[in-house]
């Protein structure tokens, strides 16, 4: 039987997705997916199956690295021969989103500490800032306060320190 190839418009109306979210994954997952004389992606029934598991992760909450981990995972098994019992298979898979989901929520706590830090430097800076303004105010006192006793003809007391 003759294999049949569709072209990426067909592929994203049959699997309800747009065309570039394929180029996406394409280029994301490093799929290798065939090309005519011209360029135009040609997908092949194996494709399109790889695709609905890459969008079934993907609604799972997996992203882009552990899916193509999985796909990783797939091949190698296809290479070798040896494929896993399907309860094996299955439980992988409940591994994967069990491992998935931890992944993600050290990466949320991750970004709840980084935005914890953010905000104690933004207080340290603003801190920074309140005392080079009150460094800065002293400063403008102290030269005005040099400047009216050098306008009434005194002599400063920094002039007087010197001996002038």
């Amino acid at each position: 039987m003759e294999e049949r190839f569709y072209k990426i418009g067909e592929v994203a109306e049959i699997l309800e997705i747009e065309q570039h979210t394929l180029r996406y994954l394409e280029n994301s997952l490093k799929l290798k997916i065939k090309r005519n004389e011209r360029g135009d992606r040609l997908y092949t029934d194996s494709d399109l199956d790889t695709l609905r598991l890459v969008l079934q992760l993907k609604s799972k909450g997996l992203n882009t690295t552990a899916i193509k981990l999985a796909l990783e995972n797939t091949e190698e098994t296809e290479e070798t021969g040896i494929a896993p019992s399907s309860a094996g298979t299955a439980l992988d898979f409940v591994e994967m989103v069990s491992l998935a989901r931890q992944i993600r929520e050290q990466n949320t706590e991750l970004l709840q500490q980084n935005r914890r830090l953010e905000q104690r430097m933004e207080k340290l800076e603003q801190k920074v800032e309140q005392r080079n303004l009150e460094r800065e105010k002293k400063i403008d006192e102290f030269l005005n306060l040099w400047k009216a006793e050098q306008q009434e003809g005194r002599k400063s007391w920094l002039s007087r320190l010197r001996g002038k």
